[in-house]
């Protein structure tokens, strides 16, 4: 978690006083329960992106923004009271502008998440091949359509179906995490999953049956097992043989 050490002024205090103001700097960093209070505020309608940085703020911070009203507007002039631990500071435009800026990752980059439901791995250990590649092609689906009801049929794939709706900061929450964790997975394997991919008319059915292939040693009954297999075992083997293959190739 970054610490930013602000000097503030409070309020009936003369000499401005240090802040200690704690958030996380990287989605990587996040707590389950901040995510989920990150994409609540994403998921507002209409929000824009100064508006939802703020608001993160607020809330990764633990800070809550006061009335100006109540205060002398002379003493606060270009300033913004803030409730810090039940006492009253001000900041600056210019603080608040930095802290907001070191949260500009939640727009600008890709991260590994927690994931948006329960006893789910961030990083998918535990989940299974079968439902890793089912759930990754509704989740292209519903980008692809821009249909949010595929993601509910991803969520109750990964989830052994004990998810079978979305609240509105769990869909956001889920194209989050999984444009991360797919961004991760893609630097672990980089011969099986590649970023960008190349454009085919090949059917999600006729690659996964070619992915199959690859690992049943010319045995199909073999086919259930392997869908069944951790997603990271699967991946792992399957990115040795194109690791092999390409460098016969290249020999």
């Amino acid at each position: 978690m970054s610490i930013k050490d602000f000097f503030h002024s409070i309020f009936h205090r003369e000499k401005p006083v240090k802040v200690n103001l704690r958030y996380p700097v990287s989605w990587e960093e996040m707590t389950d329960q901040q995510f989920r209070e990150v994409c609540n505020i994403l998921s507002l309608p209409g929000i824009g992106r100064e508006r939802a940085l703020f608001l993160c703020l607020c809330r990764l911070a633990c800070i809550r923004p006061d009335n100006p009203a109540k205060y002398n507007p002379k003493k606060i002039k270009g300033l913004q009271p803030f409730i810090i631990d039940g006492k009253t500071y001000t900041l600056t435009a210019r603080d608040v502008a930095a802290a907001c800026e070191d949260l500009a990752y939640i727009y600008d980059s890709v991260g590994l998440a927690p994931a948006p439901f329960d006893k789910i791995d961030r990083m998918l250990y535990g989940v299974s091949f079968e439902a890793f590649y089912t759930a990754d092609s509704f989740i292209g689906r519903a980008a692809a359509q821009n249909n949010e009801k595929y993601l509910k049929e991803a969520a109750k794939y990964l989830t052994g179906g004990r998810i079978r709706k979305l609240l509105p900061w769990q869909k956001k929450g889920l194209v989050i995490w999984w444009n991360g964790v797919k961004h991760w997975m893609m630097g672990k394997y980089p011969y099986v999953l590649k970023e960008g991919g190349s454009v085919t008319d090949r059917t999600q059915a006729e690659i996964l049956q070619d992915l199959l292939s690859c690992m049943n040693g010319n045995r199909p009954q073999e086919n259930e097992k392997i869908l069944k297999t951790d997603v990271h075992s699967v991946l792992y083997s399957l990115n040795k043989i194109y690791e092999n293959a390409d460098k016969r190739v290249l020999k």
